[in-house]
């Protein structure tokens, strides 16, 4: 499983790697690049796609952090997404979501992250 390590506006660092652009956690620890993220800063909207597919990662909880101030939004279609099909993921300022990721790996639950890294 990840740990996160830290996290700072810009740049998040997970298993002592640091990450200068978004990242979205599998439940088995691997760290890929956000599709969405086309610049370093990211997008700052979460897609119903996003949505879609942190959701078919099959974790016990999935958590998406929305940026440093928590600016990030989810998009029209993604919360009509969360809406119908009941999936609820755990939605916080980064900070927070990385407490939160941590305290659930550490309790040895598969969890799934989406994380914005700015704003």
């Amino acid at each position: 499983m990840a740990k996160i390590d830290s996290f700072n506006s810009g740049f998040i660092v997970i298993d002592g790697k640091q990450y200068v652009y978004d990242v979205i956690i599998l439940p088995d620890g691997t760290v890929k690049e956000r599709e969405a993220d086309k610049k370093r800063s990211g997008s700052h909207k979460i897609t119903e796609k996003e949505i879609a597919n942190l959701r078919s990662l099959a974790a016990d909880t999935s958590i998406i952090g929305i940026g440093a101030s928590g600016n990030a939004k989810l998009e029209d279609a993604a919360m009509n997404f969360l809406m119908n099909y009941n999936f609820k993921p755990i939605i916080l300022p980064t900070a927070s979501a990385v407490d939160k990721f941590n305290q659930l790996t550490g309790e040895g639950k598969r969890v799934a992250a989406l994380i914005h890294i700015t704003c």
